[in-house]
């Protein structure tokens, strides 16, 4: 192990030309210099002289930084940290940045900035060098002056074992006016706290703050495994702008994408698998009301309880090129753990948690809903090329399923404290490559993004399809962005809601849910085939058939009724010749 407990002392070794605008300070690492704090001084040095906005501070491959205070960069500032391209040996590693475990200081931000930040190559873990995960924030304070933006510009950043903050924020805390964020080629990685489900987040206001807002955040090759919520919106706080665009996400405790208040937002080329683990519980869900979770919800304008500059027609939302899953494991451990087979044998089924839809029911008709004549009352809100329970197999997922179960299951019993973060030791240890391995077999999400480039984020997993794309990322970006200002598509002409194009197939949850005794399915089918329908007892056998023969491309609703039948979980299926989904419901007498 490479950790020392080291002496404070600065060591900056010169300075050469980056670019016509900007010095490069080469900082040694602890390693190197057998010193902590050397990040810390060469910026305060920068700071000193007035030099820090002429400056590049560049860090040392498979080092570590050593902070041995909160590195502050003041209104007016800019702070650029980069270290070398990584490849694929241990020696390339990213440089690491954490804290002293000497003690007696302030650690409550890593980074607190009144400026702009760009930070690239490095690795940022949220734990001292003993390992301690730390509750720090890389905190985007407000610049006085109203009209001013604060920047931040992340590219290869890795956002390593962040666990809670003492305000109840994320990895990156925004108490700013208008913030504008970049994430590139990034990865938030085991960002978990074992005690609360709601904290771990990526990027957050603190919670229960109000009067903060986000102009724009692009999120794009980027990942987010092992989460407790990924973009954090609460308190009437929005953002105006959000774009997710070859995102991969993995374990995620609860919203993904939490609030409903987006004004324009796209969602696109991406991959969600476990994406709200927690589930919903039917008990918990008001009478007539339906589960909120999912990978996003779309609330009303006048639903939010504070004002905004836009109404619902002008909103700009589009969800297309992604796919969506609950794993097996995950769903056996719902039905199956401790806790939900004491809760079935008392007769308490809506205890029993339950996955979350993609969208919620409510989303889609609020998408779809249409006036007195039949015209789209919100034609700039669409979704096509969606694929449920499609599992993209990936070849190392960062799960670890002994950690993880019993994390979930002390969240839906005792509430208790469990660390369930993936292999935390590679972190410690700044292994490289990482264990985990997410790229992936399925040969239909392999060619199902925008130009038939696999779904997820392509830096980390599929480097040799990201130089590929690289060429062409510009005429996605323009498909995108037009899509989203006239509601079609403009490869294909189509506006998925409008003309009833079908784009793919889907089976939506049941509703109502819990139910008695009937209930609505409503599913899709892209094309004519042959589809059957049927619903499954907790045994797996048959109890009826809703429908089975040749359906046209068209949206369809069947009815179950369970009258005849006993309280308990069953299973409904939609199977054609190339795809099989399965989902479950709760009848409750």
């Amino acid at each position: 192990m490479r950790k020392l407990l080291i002496l404070l002392c600065i060591t900056v070794i010169g300075a050469v030309p980056l670019h016509a605008q900007k010095d490069t300070v080469y900082v040694q690492g602890a390693i190197e210099s057998g010193q902590e704090g050397t990040l810390n001084d060469a910026i305060e040095a920068a700071q000193a002289d007035g030099s820090i906005n002429n400056t590049v501070f560049k860090l040392t491959s498979y080092d570590y930084y050593v902070l041995t205070s909160t590195i502050e960069i003041d209104v007016g500032e800019t702070l650029e940290i980069v270290g070398p391209t990584p490849g694929t040996t241990q020696a390339s590693a990213p440089p690491q940045i954490m804290w002293t475990s000497s003690g007696g200081i302030d650690t409550e931000y890593n980074i607190l900035t009144y400026g702009d930040i760009t930070l690239k190559n490095v690795w940022l873990r949220y734990a001292d060098v003993q390992g301690n995960q730390i509750g720090s924030a890389l905190r985007f304070a407000d610049d006085p002056d109203p009209d001013e933006q604060e920047r931040g510009v992340f590219e290869g950043v890795i956002f390593d074992y962040a666990p809670s903050t003492t305000n109840g924020s994320g990895s990156v805390s925004i108490t700013a006016d208008h913030f504008v964020g970049i994430f590139k080629n990034s990865y938030f990685r085991n960002n978990v706290d074992p005690h609360f489900r709601y904290y771990g987040r990526a990027v957050s206001f603190p919670y229960q703050s109000s009067g903060w807002h986000i102009d724009s955040v692009l999120f794009e090759n980027t990942t987010f495994a092992n989460m407790g919520y990924v973009l954090m919106q609460e308190g009437a706080e929005w953002s105006d702008n959000v774009h997710f665009n070859h995102c991969t996400f993995l374990n995620i405790a609860m919203f993904s994408l939490e609030s409903g208040w987006w004004h324009n937002m796209h969602v696109t080329n991406s991959i969600f698998v476990n994406p709200f683990m927690y589930g919903y519980i039917p008990a918990q869900v008001p009478e007539g009301a339906e589960p909120n979770g999912g990978v996003f919800s779309i609330a009303e304008v006048d639903s939010f309880g504070f004002e905004v500059d836009f109404t619902d027609p002008e909103r700009q939302i589009l969800y297309t090129h992604s796919s969506y899953i609950y794993e097996d494991w995950l769903l056996d451990w719902m039905e199956n753990n401790p806790y939900s087979k004491e809760k079935y044998q008392n007769r308490e089924e809506d205890l029993i948690p339950m996955p979350q839809p993609m969208l919620n029911q409510a989303t889609m008709d609020f998408m779809d809903s249409t006036d007195a004549d039949g015209n789209r009352v919100h034609p700039l809100m669409n979704r096509a090329f969606l694929y449920e329970d499609v599992n993209p197999r990936f070849i190392e997922p960062a799960t670890n399923h002994d950690s993880l179960k019993a994390w979930l299951l002390k969240k839906w019993d005792t509430n208790e404290d469990t660390n369930w973060a993936y292999k935390p030791e590679a972190g410690y240890n700044q292994t490289w490559p990482l264990p985990e391995n997410m790229a992936y077999e399925n040969d239909t999400l392999l060619t199902a993004g925008m130009g038939e480039f696999p779904l997820g984020d392509l830096y980390h997993w599929f480097p040799d399809k990201y130089e590929e794309w690289k060429a062409q990322r510009s005429d996605e970006v323009d498909r995108i962005h037009t899509w989203m200002e006239t509601g079609k598509d403009p490869t294909t002409g189509l506006s998925p809601q409008s003309d009833g194009t079908i784009t793919a197939f889907t089976l939506e949850q049941n509703y109502p849910n819990p139910f008695n005794p009937t209930t609505s399915i409503k599913y899709s089918v892209p094309k004519t085939d042959h589809v059957v329908l049927a619903v499954y007892n907790s045994l797996g056998q048959e109890v009826v058939t809703l429908y089975e023969g040749r359906k046209a491309a068209g949206t369809y609703t069947a009815t179950f009724d369970g009258t005849d039948l006993p309280s308990g979980v069953y299973f409904y299926r939609l199977q054609s010749d190339d795809v099989s989904f399965t989902k479950k419901l709760v009848l409750l007498k």
